[in-house]
This record gives structure tokens, sequence and C-alpha cells, in this order.
């Protein structure tokens, strides 16, 4: 009897928890229930970005990293087509739109900053500390996050890492 023996209950477990976490990870057909809006007042969905590389950068105004890196993060912003990739910024702290607005100012931030209010919902979490960059994959693989400073060369490292694993 099949069900009868342990070393088949176990095979079967395993088996079973194999397809699930098979399921629960390759899953192409994914809903995109997120919604979030830029400073500017776009209001957008990371499904939006699907076929295109999309750089998640999260920072804050305390993070002395954070802001050293803001020269490099225009400048992978400003090569995006070049790249096939787009740039968000998340704020880490919670802080109101006015105030993101007059960071972008005064930090001189060329890229997409994404708005705390109304409040994101994106299909990630925010990472454990900073600077962090997640990268979503053109099919929208969430990978990552990178910690410390980012710039053209580990970006590109970074992808053409993921695109070898893919």
């Amino acid at each position: 009897m099949f069900l009868h023996n342990s070393n088949n209950r176990t095979g079967l477990r395993l088996l079973l928890i194999f397809i699930g976490f098979f399921s629960l990870f390759s899953c192409n057909g994914r809903q995109d229930d997120s919604r979030f809006q830029l400073l500017d007042g776009d209001e957008k969905q990371v499904s939006d970005y699907q076929g295109r590389w999309l750089l998640v950068n999260f920072w804050a105004e305390w993070c002395k990293p954070c802001l050293e890196e803001v020269p490099e993060l225009n400048a992978l912003h400003r090569r995006k087509e070049e790249f096939n990739w787009d740039l968000l910024a998340f704020s880490y702290e919670p802080v109101n739109n006015e105030q993101l607005n007059q960071a972008i100012t005064k930090y001189g931030i060329e890229y997409p900053m994404v708005a705390t209010m109304p409040q994101p919902v994106v299909p990630f979490e925010r990472p454990s500390k900073l600077p962090a960059m997640l990268i979503i994959s053109p099919d929208g693989d969430v990978l990552g996050p990178l910690y410390g400073k980012q710039d053209l060369e580990s970006v590109v490292a970074a992808i053409n890492e993921i695109k070898q694993r893919l």
C-alpha cells in the first residue's frame, strides 16, 4: 500500500511541498494590484513598467550614502532609454509630499519620486537598511535588494548577473 509506507509518505510530502513552492514562485500570470502616485501626479502600477527593467531606490534624507549616490542615480536616470530601465525613488521615512518636493530641489534629484500620500501599494517590502535598491525584471520578478551606494557599473553588473540566471 502506497500511503502506509513511511518512505512513500515522506516522498509524497516532499513532492507536495515542491509543487506548492513551485506554484508560488513561478506564476507568470501575475495580477498587479499595485497602486502609487508620482510626485508629479501620474498614477502608476508596477505593471506599467513591464518590458523594462525597473530600479527601485529607497532613500532617506538622514542617510549620508543615500545623498552621496544622488548624482549617480541622476546619471542612471538620464541613460534610461539606452539601458531599457526606469528608476523610481521611495522615501524610507514617513514624510509628506511637500517635504519630498523640497528634498528634490535641495539635492538636485532628477528621477521620479513616489508620493507618500496617497500611500503607495507595492508588491515588495521596505528593505531593512539603506541605501537599498530593488531590481524588477522586465517580466516582473522582484530581485534584491542591493545594499550600498549604486552606480552605472554596479547596476549593469547586477542586471547582467540576473539575465544569466533567468
